[in-house]
């Protein structure tokens, strides 16, 4: 073989080295952030099961709060399959106590509405978060804009289902101050969070949707902090709900930025 021919050879096999290193890159990229995902939709959902589960037995917006129960059990077992895809053991461990968790909960929405039952909910509601955090920190990069910015439309959610959560779980009995200040802290970080939305360079597209939620803000701040002066839980749910579609649109707009990316 001529030097001239293997020189082409040996361009080549390094041509599909690199292709094929690229492809494993961006498939086990595509992955990661899959899984991100799947867990900061864990994190919401942990929190809309047990909002829905208490606006139920109250009898607000019962409609609604069936169809975010449905969907947040739906998406919890879609999300918790994305998960178990993995090799890490540590991911592996912590998604057989998601499952058990999800069974858990399943077994007490069979049963006739308690106090007991709402405790556990609760409670149930916390261990789902926790377990689904320790997965985000697995796959999130904080050196990469648009995941940071994905991440923090993401918490906004979880944060107002959080808060709602909270305030109807108030309602209905469970009103001792570590809830309260769980709540409080809840709008602290959903207004930190807020600022770091209106500082991103948003397309114009967005931009109104980014001004609903500003302009918005400090109308349900004040509802959601009288949880223990008023009783405004359908204003609280329409609130919540009102926010949660425009941050859905700035979601999915750095979803797609960073799949074009990876």
């Amino acid at each position: 073989m001529s030097y001239i021919k293997l020189s082409s050879v040996k361009k080549s096999i390094i041509a599909f080295s690199c292709l094929i290193q690229s492809t494993l890159i961006f498939s086990a990229d595509l992955k990661n952030l899959q899984h991100l995902k799947a867990a900061e939709n864990i994190e919401i959902v942990s929190q809309k099961i047990t909002k829905a589960y208490f606006y139920i037995h109250q009898l607000i917006r019962v409609e609604e709060a069936q169809a975010d129960l449905k969907s947040g059990l739906f998406n919890l077992a879609q999300d918790i399959n994305t998960l178990d895809s993995s090799n890490n053991s540590e991911q592996q461990a912590m998604v057989m106590f998601l499952s058990f968790t999800q069974d858990e909960i399943k077994d007490i929405l069979s049963k006739p509405y308690s106090k007991e039952n709402g405790a556990l909910m609760l409670d149930y509601s916390e261990a789902l978060l926790e377990g689904a955090e320790s997965i985000v920190k697995l796959h999130s990069h904080a050196t990469n804009k648009q995941e940071n910015m994905l991440i923090t439309t993401e918490k906004m959610s979880f944060l107002l289902e959080r808060i709602t959560k909270y305030y109807i779980a108030f309602r209905e009995g469970f009103n001792d101050h570590n809830n309260v200040v769980q709540l409080n802290q809840a709008v602290i970080e959903f207004e930190a969070n807020l600022t770091k939305v209106k500082a991103f360079d948003y397309p114009d597209i967005l931009i109104g949707h980014v001004l609903k939620i500003t302009k918005y803000w400090p109308i349900a701040k004040k509802f959601y902090l009288g949880i223990e002066k008023n009783d405004l839980p359908l204003i609280v749910f329409i609130s919540t709900q009102y926010m949660e579609k425009s941050l859905k649109k700035l979601e999915n707009y750095h979803d797609k930025s960073l799949r074009e990316t990876k």
